[in-house]
């Protein structure tokens, strides 16, 4: 790698976070005079636009995050002034970040799932956004209404199922950058879902001990 690719990769990396950092979703309620801390999980994504302010906001929202993951880093790989693999996984990460800790909120920005597919769109094309999609297709098709909860497990969900993925596909190519995007990856996921992972756990316990209360009821009376 030369000098003079490095520093394209650095000033991708530094514009990708901010142009993940860009809230959509939140400048669009702002204007709206919607407040969207006071929605379902407070989270200042697409999702919760869409239900304080309709689907024509929410899909704009959706699309322009996503696209915040694919661009500028796009341009630079397109381009040719950034082709190290390692460099463009770096970047991709970084406009993942930038979403989930945009510095318009504080650092405390959105879950950044629109903007993952985008990042991965840059290094797969197709491929790894179709699988998570799949997967969270098939999510919905079991179990249309969801909580916030089991939204934060389809998505961890749809994260191994790709970890399937980037270690068939680091394998065939013998090389590591996807999992150096994955590892990144899930590490911001786990830490924004960290809360609502937690809370399923506890009920998805407290639910099976429900029903083995009630099996064991149903076996004395039986028994009696």
């Amino acid at each position: 790698m030369s000098e003079k690719e490095l520093l394209y990769g650095i000033i991708a990396i530094v514009l990708q976070f901010l142009s993940g950092s860009i809230m959509y979703s939140y400048i669009f309620a702002r204007i709206l005079k919607i407040d969207l801390s006071k929605v379902r999980d407070g989270n200042p994504g697409s999702s919760n636009l869409w239900r304080a302010a309709g689907w024509k906001f929410g899909v704009l929202a959706l699309a322009l995050d996503y696209l915040k993951g694919v661009f500028p880093l796009a341009i630079f790989v397109a381009n040719g002034l950034v082709t190290n693999n390692y460099l463009i996984s770096i970047a991709a990460l970084a406009g993942i970040a930038g979403h989930a800790f945009s510095p318009m909120l504080k650092f405390n920005g959105g879950k950044a799932i629109a903007t993952t597919f985008g990042a991965w769109s840059i290094l797969t094309k197709w491929e790894a956004p179709m699988l998570m999609g799949t997967i969270f297709t098939i999510f919905s098709i079991v179990k249309p209404k969801t909580t916030q909860y089991e939204d934060a497990v389809r998505y961890m969900l749809g994260l191994m199922a790709l970890l399937v993925y980037v270690i068939a596909k680091s394998i065939y190519i013998k090389d590591g950058y996807l999992l150096l995007l994955y590892a990144g990856n899930f590490a911001i996921a786990l830490y924004k879902h960290k809360e609502d992972l937690k809370k399923a756990f506890i009920k998805a316990t407290a639910v099976s001990t429900n029903s083995d209360n009630s099996d064991n009821v149903d076996s004395d009376v039986h028994n009696n």
